[in-house]
């Protein structure tokens, strides 16, 4: 096989760092102690040896048993030694944060070299150590005498420096046409009129055919998004189905002011038959969508269940289902199953060319195709192997290159059914980096069909050492280039079914890291066997408790253990116990009230998650995880405070406790933290002011800072710009606490804070909310101060009579003006004064990016002046929310792309938005859809106005109790009209009898109070 295709082996990602330490940072550490010196000198050669070894047997582990055997043992005692080296570093950085040394450097090699005296005998941790060490090269001695294998030594293998995602478009769907049209026509038709309220479709397919692309084509497809009140995305998954699961998430997916006990986040529903009844009543009122995704799961009274739900829904409601099983489809009394067959050559041959040469046609690559059609042809028509084999060769033009990959004996092995993983996703893996290779296969640690988030897996990923920081790049950003490759190379895929963004692997891509993993990842349910060498736990299952208690019992040495259950605070107190090389723990949905004060003897740990409601209290002993990098806890929401002596957590790099009231002094010395979600300026001198701020220059992401109004001088933040120096944050939000209105003296301190709160020009999301100043600062609208701003929202600024100057700023796409005490808007809008003439001539047109525009509870504004110089070229979505004293007419020439106009509660703005006579000169040609909501008083609307608005599509009329009738002329080109709660309204638009029936009888899709007419 050519070198050049030859990834590194997993283990050498192990290995790698591993030898690298010994060659230095420990051999300081047991310096002038010869006896370990010399058993640490001949574990770095045979680490080495066991190195070389690596890519040959990686490459026959898949064939040969007795390898996959030996790699195990190989990797087991990796993980030994590696455990070791972590020990040593961990007592050092112990001894010197309890007061050793003076150091409070946290890099190893310079403290260690004070933790020796050169004629000190061994101590009792030397004695251990040596003990380790020697039992350990006693493993790799037999192991790697091992000659019976026919492993050959493979030198000087390539390792890329560097990671990067091979550059794809999202890909092009082939060979899908008419399963798609088929699937569509049947969603489509009108089932109103008698049958069954309900109509299930089946698509079924084996797996990799391509069953959720073609449900996804179908789901996201405009025809489908206008024939249904609510489409609803459900991954089921391969285990048995939790029917409570389910509903629970079919009422979170849901419109939460349907359904009781129900927040958007979370369904606290309990009782099954409450839980039944809520999910068919919030059926009954909408015509829905649901596409219940990869169902494995046969048990008919399950799904008799479920179909009892469904079947509340309105007429005309529809379920796609995907599944490998034929059983499943005839379970869920499906009306029509379409069997998903392999695409045909030609398609196979578009998605390959299109993932491997980056074009759909290939002529330029004549050399290359005769070649890849026939490793298409080995792929038989699966999709997802094709994409994986053509991912693999992206960017190789290589002819040599791709007949290795062609004439490689797995194929052969496959068909001789000797392997049961696919070939194309074999190889795709094997040609891994080595680093990849353990982050992939860390994610069989999840179940099938677990949606996860980058952010998440990448955090992970760092705790457990699986990647190193390069050439002085932040460790995060090589997690996240990691992750894009993975992504790139089809091991993950974009989820469907969230409205954030999430991933998750394909079931036969988890496959493979299951087969990668083997023993060392484990999901404990009932059949699966938890052997001493796992390393890797993930307990979902609180069935699992008394299986849990008895593994805990064995003498193994976890790295990571995730708990999604309640398991108890006693067995969680000897955690360190069972568990003593921890790195890794997370508990969701865990009803704990106190954590154990034993969690400060987990010292190994470098990630701790708590999603427990009833924490109140952080032990103080968790300050002496030294090794913590990564605390999250997100939903500990009656914790409010952090131990004091969290500055000894030198090492911290996330830290997010969303519910914190004040910062401990101690905080300011976590110079390492990378991400704080929550800052909270103290209202004394025992919590943190806002001077704790300038310690932390290495912030990313989001903060929040809360309590500007106890920022007693500016003193405090005089000597040092707080937020211009963070030039890695993308999200700033800076709030005032709610409470007495300030006297003149207290809104120009405001006014004077905000004015050196100015953030880096790198900032892309900023939100004011309740600041009391009179005005605000120049660098608001200076678009050299916020060049990067996409989102900003000004809320509750009610002393603020003017807005800032905002039409310079040459990123903003999305600005929100809510509950200010503007009253007229004019040319300060768009350009400042104070600035030079000749920069606000420069950024014309004004508003140049501008997308969309919301101004919410503005009693006060009356008047929206305009001004020539191309207002707004790019505005698509205008709502205006209680504006009730606002005068202002809406013309074509400052709009010219407008396509959405939102009026909530603004009866008064309605005639003077869109009177006849302007729009008949300056029509507003984009406009596509109008929503008026909640205008209690409004009884007419123009006669002629709307036949104006002749690319008009969408009208939505919400709770306006005295409208009494339709415009008489409405434009040809509506074809979708929405009424609800208008109660003179309704008996006039009733089909075929309603007065204003002639009016609207030409629109195709017609709903009043949630029914079709």
């Amino acid at each position: 096989m050519a070198a050049e295709m030859v990834g590194g082996a997993l283990l050498s990602a192990f290995l790698d760092p591993l030898v690298k330490k010994l060659a230095s940072d420990v051999k300081h550490f047991f310096k002038r102690k010869e006896t370990i010196l010399k058993l640490l000198k001949e574990l770095e050669t045979l680490l080495s040896s066991a190195d070389m070894l690596l890519i040959d047997a990686e490459e026959k582990l898949i064939k040969d048993p007795r390898v996959r055997k030996w790699l195990d043992d190989l990797k087991d005692t990796i993980y030994d030694a590696d455990d070791l080296v972590y020990k040593i570093d961990t007592e050092a950085l112990r001894k010197e944060m309890e007061g050793h040394h003076e150091s409070h450097d946290s890099g190893c090699s310079k403290v260690l070299m004070k933790l020796i005296s050169s004629s000190n005998p061994l101590t009792s941790f030397d004695k251990d150590i040596k003990f380790e060490i020697e039992e350990t090269l006693g493993k790799l001695k037999l192991l790697l005498d091992n000659k019976d294998l026919g492993l050959e030594l493979v030198r000087n293998h390539k390792k890329p420096e560097r990671v990067c995602a091979p550059s794809l478009e999202e890909s092009e769907i082939y060979g899908r046409d008419c399963e798609k049209e088929e699937i569509i026509k049947l969603l489509l038709l009108d089932e109103t009129t008698g049958g069954d309220k309900l109509s299930v479709i089946s698509i079924v397919g084996m797996g990799g055919i391509g069953k959720t692309t073609l449900a996804q084509l179908v789901f996201k497809d405009e025809r489908v998004n206008k024939m249904f009140d609510v489409k609803v995305w459900i991954t089921v998954g391969d285990d048995k189905v939790d029917f409570m699961k389910v509903m629970r998430l079919i009422v979170e997916c849901w419109t939460p002011q349907h359904v009781k006990n129900v927040t958007s986040e979370r369904c606290e529903i309990e009782e099954p038959y409450d839980l039944q009844e809520e999910v068919k009543k919030a059926l009954s009122v909408k015509k829905f969508l649901f596409v219940v995704d990869d169902v494995w799961d046969e048990n008919r009274a399950k799904w008799d269940v479920l179909n009892n739900c469904f079947k509340s829904g309105k007429h005309g409601s529809k379920i796609v289902v995907t599944t490998r099983s034929t059983v499943v489809a005839s379970i869920m009394k499906t009306g029509s199953t379409y069997q998903l067959g392999r695409i045909n050559e030609a398609a196979g041959w578009r998605l390959f060319a299109e993932h491997a040469l980056l074009v759909v046609d290939s002529n330029d690559y004549f050399d290359l195709k005769e070649v890849g059609e026939k490793i298409v042809d080995k792929c038989k028509g699966l999709p997802l192997a094709i994409k994986s084999i053509g991912d693999l060769l992206r960017g190789i033009r290589s002819k040599e290159e791709w007949e290795s990959i062609l004439n490689n004996d797995i194929w052969e092995l496959y068909e001789k059914k000797r392997v049961e993983i696919l070939p194309a996703l074999w190889l795709s893996y094997f040609h891994l980096p080595s680093e990849l290779k353990q982050c992939f296969a860390y994610c069989s640690l999840f179940p099938k069909d677990y949606h996860f988030k980058k952010e998440e897996m990448v955090l992970l990923w760092m705790a457990e050492g699986l990647f190193q920081s390069t050439n002085g790049k932040r460790i995060e950003k090589v997690g996240e280039e990691y992750f894009e490759y993975l992504l790139s190379m089809s091991f993950f895929q974009p989820s469907s079914s969230d409205s954030e963004e999430t991933f998750l692997m394909h079931d036969l891509i988890h496959d493979l890291a299951m087969f990668i993993s083997g023993e060392f990842c484990v999901m404990m349910n009932n059949s699966t066997k938890c052997s001493l060498k796992v390393r890797h736990l993930h307990c979902e299952e609180a069935s699992m408790l008394k299986k849990f208690q008895e593994f805990s019992k064995e003498k193994c040495f976890l790295r990571t253990l995730l708990l999604f259950h309640e398991f108890g605070e006693e067995l969680l107190s000897k955690l360190h116990e069972s568990f003593p090389r921890l790195r890794v723990l997370s508990i969701q949905n865990g009803v704990i009230n106190k954590f154990p004060d034993s969690i400060g003897n987990l010292k190994y740990l470098r990630y701790l998650r708590l999603d427990c409601n009833y924490i109140e209290e952080i032990p103080n002993t968790i300050c002496k995880l030294y090794n913590l990098e990564i605390l999250l806890l997100e939903q500990c929401i009656e914790v409010t405070k952090l131990p004091n002596d969290i500055g000894n957590l030198i090492k911290l790099r996330h830290l997010s406790v969303p519910r914190l009231l004040e910062m401990p002094l101690q905080l300011g010395k976590l110079q390492n933290l990378q991400t704080l979600n929550r800052f909270v300026v103290g209202r004394n001198r025992d919590s943190g002011g806002i001077e704790l701020l300038k310690e932390f220059q290495n912030l990313h992401g989001k903060l929040y800072i809360k309590g500007l109004e106890n920022v007693s001088s500016l003193e405090e933040v005089s000597d040092a710009p707080l937020l211009m120096s963070k030039k890695f944050l993308s999200q700033l939000t800076l709030k005032w606490g709610y409470g007495h209105e300030p006297d003149y003296l207290h809104k120009e301190r405001q006014r004077e804070l905000l004015s050196v709160l100015q953030p880096h020009p790198n900032l892309k999301e900023l939100t004011i909310e309740n600041y009391k100043g009179n005005s605000f600062p120049n660098w608001m609208g200076d678009h050299r101060c916020l060049s990067n701003l996409v989102r900003l929202e000004i809320s509750c600024c009610s002393n603020c009579s003017f807005l800032p100057s905002l039409g310079q700023l040459p990123s903003l796409k999305d600005l929100r003006i809510r509950y200010c005490g503007v009253v007229g808007i004019g040319s300060e809008f768009y350009h400042s004064t104070s600035l030079d003439s000749s920069v606000a001539i420069q950024t014309k047109p004004f508003f140049r990016s501008l997308e969309n525009l919301t101004f919410g509870g503005l009693y006060y504004l009356q008047e929206w002046s305009f001004i020539e110089g191309g207002v707004f070229p790019r505005l698509k979505n205008l709502n205006f929310d209680r504006c009730k004293r606002l005068k202002v007419t809406l013309l074509g020439d400052y709009f010219p792309v407008l396509t959405v106009l939102v009026l909530n509660g603004s009866e008064e703005l309605i005639p003077l938005l869109l009177p006849r006579a302007q729009l008949k000169q300056a029509p507003l040609i984009t406009l596509k859809k109008i929503r008026i909501m909640s205008c209690k008083n409004l009884t007419h609307l123009d006669e002629a106005a709307y036949q104006h608005l002749t690319s008009l599509e969408k009208l939505e009329i919400i709770n306006c109790p005295k409208l009494q009738c339709l415009p008489k002329e409405l434009p040809a080109s509506l074809s979708d009209l929405r009424i609800k709660n208008c109660e003179l309204l309704t008996p006039r638009v009733e089909r075929d009898r309603g007065e204003d029936w002639p009016t609207i009888a030409h629109i195709s899709n017609i709903i009043v109070d949630d029914e079709k007419i």
